[in-house]
């Protein structure tokens, strides 16, 4: 669970797997003791070609969110009832986890020789931004991501209508991060008397005005993109919309009625999450935070935005950033693996570049020119989705299966070489 994180425990879980397997693993620690696990497989010695093989990177994190109340099964029992397996980390992401390791595990058993590397990284801190998972491994261990050539990490957006797949969402360009804190200060005390000076008060006035920030609409090439492909599977005026969105999105806002999710794909977003205050009723504290969770569209300039935020917060508070990200362009279409992806997954049912209003650890290796792409192997409906930082986080046998078998032909065709 992350904060504090401890994935020590589940590196070393993974570790045992892969060593009954016959595959050599290495964990690396953080100066801070963050785990995270490393596995390759190595292409046999090329004939007569010295270039080094190029290796798909399998990435997923290991740490989870706060489970929190109302569980209809223990959030850590792994319990398998009503045809599902409950638990949180079901579908964010220790599914992807495991249907990634047993994907590696079946290409090594399978024998023959193998054409490229495929790597098996299981990280740490993804749910706090990945500084003490994805991105201090590439700072300090720059050797393990030498001939990577395509990541495949979460962050996958399916659409699954009644219980039957309408496409596959592979993601290839998301929003980005920047996490602020809001402080304000002033003279502890009583609450029983009058107090200009309260803390508390001066924060709320502080994010009234934030909530007051005007954020204008509009469409960005990734959004286009997405939309423009998703056209020819839709009707009526939904396809209207998605065929032209820039008819349809104005600075102003949408001429015409969005469906849920939409907007996030236009609009950087504004979202206070977090409010600490004083612990007793009674009690003025002298000082009072707020958390404020903005996502940027992937061209937006993050100073003169974080500016704009400032302004609206007033002069009276201090505001300090948690989390950003810069700009990192979108992962191509005409990459092998995708193509690969399109081959696999498109038996099933048609393929979209997905743009995504969350962010992961993809951006990291954006950010240095290799390409990353977001997929769920698992088809799943809006009933098995909500338990993601919810309650009751699930996934259907039958659905990780068919997740495990289609990651499985993934990799081993790469592996293989057989989409050559």
């Amino acid at each position: 669970t992350n904060p504090p994180g401890g994935e020590a425990r589940a590196a070393a879980y993974l570790a045992e797997i892969l060593h009954r397997a016959g595959i050599p693993t290495r964990t690396y620690f953080t100066p801070e003791g963050r785990a995270s696990l490393y596995a390759r497989l190595h292409a046999d010695p090329p004939t007569g070609d010295t270039a080094a093989p190029e290796a798909l990177l399998l990435l997923h994190h290991m740490d989870v969110v706060a489970p929190g109340p109302d569980w209809r099964y223990g959030p850590f029992e792994g319990t398998v009832a009503e045809e599902r397996l409950w638990g949180r980390g079901a579908v964010d992401a220790k599914g992807l986890g495991i249907a990634q390791l047993a994907a590696l595990i079946a290409l090594e058993r399978s024998g023959g020789p193998l054409t490229r590397d495929v790597i098996f990284l299981a990280v740490a801190d993804e749910e706090s931004g990945g500084a003490q998972g994805t991105a201090w491994l590439l700072e300090h261990h720059p050797e393990l991501f030498e001939g990577v050539a395509a990541v495949l990490n979460e962050g996958g957006a399916n659409l699954v209508l009644r219980g039957q797949l309408a496409w596959w969402g592979v993601e290839v360009a998301q929003k980005r991060p920047l996490w602020i804190e809001v402080e304000a200060r002033g003279r502890g005390g009583h609450g029983s008397g009058v107090h200009p000076w309260n803390a508390v008060h001066r924060l709320i006035e502080a994010l009234d005005g934030l909530l007051e920030l005007e954020l204008p609409w509009r469409v960005t090439p990734p959004a286009r993109r997405y939309l423009q492909t998703l056209a020819p599977l839709h009707q009526g005026k939904l396809r209207d919309v998605f065929s032209d969105p820039d008819a349809y999105i104005t600075a102003e806002g949408p001429r015409t009625r969005l469906l849920p999710g939409l907007p996030s794909l236009f609009l950087d977003s504004v979202q206070i999450t977090e409010l600490t205050g004083s612990h007793r009723i009674n009690v003025l504290p002298e000082r009072a935070r707020a958390r404020v969770d903005v996502r940027l569209l992937p061209d937006t300039d993050a100073e003169g935005f974080l500016g704009r935020i400032r302004e609206a917060l007033g002069a009276g508070v201090r505001t300090e950033v948690l989390l950003t990200a810069p700009p990192s362009p979108a992962s191509p279409t005409d990459h092998p693996v995708y193509r690969l992806l399109e081959e696999v997954l498109g038996e099933e049912g048609p393929v979209v570049p997905a743009f995504i209003g969350g962010f992961t650890d993809s951006r990291f290796f954006r950010q240095r020119g290799v390409p990353a792409y977001g997929i769920a192997p698992f088809a799943l409906g809006g009933d098995d989705l909500r338990g993601i930082h919810g309650p009751d986080e699930h996934i259907p046998l039958t659905e990780l299966e068919r997740g495990v078998e289609r990651l499985r032909r993934i990799v081993a065709a790469w592996g293989r070489g057989d989409d050559r």
